[in-house]
């Protein structure tokens, strides 16, 4: 007894068709990671920026301080480091007076194999943080008064 084809709607060309699918599912999973993964560093490098910022003594040692704390979370966290753009605060440095510094960094919108990286996604953050609200401060004149600020 010999079966019938009759009833075989094609179905072999379906395979190729899923595993594309497939392939272009994982690689919008993965970049879309990379930028979530991207976003959780930056916001860690901000607030390292922001704490290094705000315990320095004076303003020349701020955003120096404030930019090797951000390279370091940033060196530790990913390979984006290299990347990292900073806006230093433009607010006059002083006990009780907000920082607020913005950070960048650009991720590949596509990164697949043998294809390289197509695009880019720019992940930005902004931060702001109280100067020396509790503690010492110093101006410039070089005078040590304590802070404690209002509010």
């Amino acid at each position: 007894m010999r079966m019938s084809e009759s009833g075989q709607a094609a179905g072999i060309e379906s395979v190729p068709f899923g595993i594309l699918v497939f392939v272009g599912g994982l690689i919008l999973v993965v970049n879309v990671w990379a930028v979530v993964d991207t976003r959780a560093a930056i916001d860690t490098a901000a607030r390292d920026y922001l704490r290094a910022y705000t315990a320095s003594g004076d303003s020349v040692s701020a955003a120096d301080r404030g930019r090797a704390a951000a390279v370091d979370s940033m060196s530790a966290r990913s390979g984006a480091a290299e990347r990292l753009v900073i806006h230093d605060p433009t607010d006059p440095f002083g006990p009780c007076r907000p920082a607020t510094v913005e950070l960048e960094v650009e991720v590949p919108a596509i990164r697949a194999p043998f294809i390289g990286s197509i695009g880019t996604t720019t992940v930005s953050t902004t931060q702001t943080e109280l100067v020396q609200p509790y503690g010492e401060a110093r101006d410039p004149d070089g005078v040590t008064s304590a802070t404690v600020c209002d509010g």
